[in-house]
């Protein structure tokens, strides 16, 4: 007698292989670009929103459970003349005076280390030049150039006299 030889037929997973993991990939990136999509959409809502309250000056805040606004930032215009307590960053333009944030704060603070004062360890040397006008650079300010407004004729005339001793 013959013998019935059996071949097993291959499995479904066996015969649509390469079928089923291109039509995975496929799912799968369809289902990133619809994420990314709805993502960008929802960031460019909050965008929109956020410009829109910050020309009305309210900030709104939302969580999970709730929304509420915040009123605007206002600054306190209380003053102190201690020294222990940072400068207010008030100006960043000429003049330059107590509060001023500017490259030109850093002409004036070199400057003023010819006299060898005290300006604090601030600084990427650690010397006191900053760039930022705070208590100790009006100070210094105050007792070599007996004033604390500088204009820009005055860093002028400091960035010369800086140039030349090759400062």
């Amino acid at each position: 007698m013959k013998q019935k030889s059996t071949a097993t037929n291959p499995s479904f997973m066996a015969k649509n292989k390469d079928l089923l993991v291109v039509g995975g990939v496929i799912v799968v990136l369809a289902g990133a670009a619809t994420a990314y999509y709805f993502m960008t959409k929802k960031k460019e809502k909050k965008e929109a929103q956020l410009a829109s309250a910050s020309s009305s000056g309210i900030t709104t805040v939302s969580s999970s459970s709730s929304s509420y606004q915040t009123p605007p930032f206002i600054p306190s215009s209380s003053t102190s003349s201690s020294s222990s307590t940072k400068p207010i960053i008030t100006k960043t333009g000429y003049p330059l005076k107590y509060g001023s944030r500017h490259p030109d704060v850093k002409i004036l603070q070199r400057y003023l280390k010819i006299y060898k004062e005290d300006l604090g360890k601030t600084g990427p040397k650690r010397d006191g030049v900053d760039g930022q006008f705070g208590p100790k650079t009006s100070r210094a300010a105050q007792k070599r150039l007996k004033k604390t407004v500088f204009t820009q004729a005055d860093i002028a005339g400091m960035r010369k006299a800086l140039s030349s001793l090759g400062k």
